[in-house]
């Protein structure tokens, strides 16, 4: 952009109109390869929405997890999944398994009048439940929170970030010698400002960000293809550095 800027108070509009094209292509690229991977991975998140049966109307229906409200009455049978936070009913325990909340690998039973967390599996025995929190509400969506609401920077970021760090560094000492040979050799000022301007903007890859990126997103609509939701570009980059993982019995 300072760049742009020196072309314009020279009147140099030729260099004015690349520059300008060059700033909409990067962006336009990065923004539209970056959408695209977005809308693959949400209707991905669409196709894989889990449903449930709630009562509605005096009768039970297949409907999506996130229309229930507390005070639905939902119904849970041998694999469901619990939809939501609710108060089981009836006078038979169930069978939870809630390894994915505790870590627990053993099914937990609960009594009617315990609670059933949203994200546990029925194991054994059928029952109806009063959905009591939904969503955030949730215990399950309350730790989801807590994991949201930590924004670190990725690792291939940084590598980014260091890389043109290192590069601008490098640029302008470079930049500052020539202007000032310039300036000695009776330059006009103005001139040896825009050389070493364009000279600055050349050396650094401003367009390094935008192909990474379009390179991720193209990662992403692949693995979005093979039912693989990608809810951060950068973590693709930082999973293909992976040389060992580990997880216990229960997949945490």
């Amino acid at each position: 952009w300072l760049a742009i800027i020196v072309e314009v108070i020279q009147q140099s509009w030729e260099d004015f109109i690349v520059l300008m094209i060059l700033q909409g292509v990067n962006g336009g690229v990065g923004y539209i390869e970056e959408k695209n991977a977005g809308n693959a991975v949400a209707a991905l998140k669409n196709s894989l929405a889990p449903k449930c049966h709630c009562k509605r109307n005096g009768k039970f229906i297949t409907i999506p997890a996130r229309e229930l409200v507390p005070g639905d009455v939902v119904e849970l049978v041998i694999g469901d999944v619990v939809p939501a936070d609710a108060i089981l009913k009836g006078v038979e325990p169930l069978q939870v398994d809630q390894s994915a909340l505790t870590g627990e690998s053993l099914p937990v039973t609960i009594s009617p009048g315990g609670k059933l967390k949203m994200g546990s599996a029925v194991k054994r025995g059928e029952a109806n439940a009063v959905v009591c929190a939904t969503g955030q509400n949730t215990f399950f969506g309350k730790a989801a929170g807590l994991i949201d609401a930590v924004e670190a920077t990725g690792r291939f970021q940084q590598i980014l970030f260091k890389i043109t760090l290192w590069l601008l560094a490098i640029s302008l000492v470079l930049t500052t010698i020539i202007f000032i040979d310039l300036i000695l050799a009776k330059e006009d000022v103005l001139r040896a400002l825009s050389v070493v301007i364009v000279l600055l903007v050349a050396s650094i890859p401003i367009a390094m960000q935008v192909v990474c990126t379009s390179t991720m997103a193209v990662g992403s609509r692949r693995l979005a293809q093979r039912k693989v939701i990608v809810a951060r570009l950068s973590a693709i980059e930082e999973l293909a550095g992976m040389t060992i993982l580990c997880s216990d019995k229960t997949g945490t």
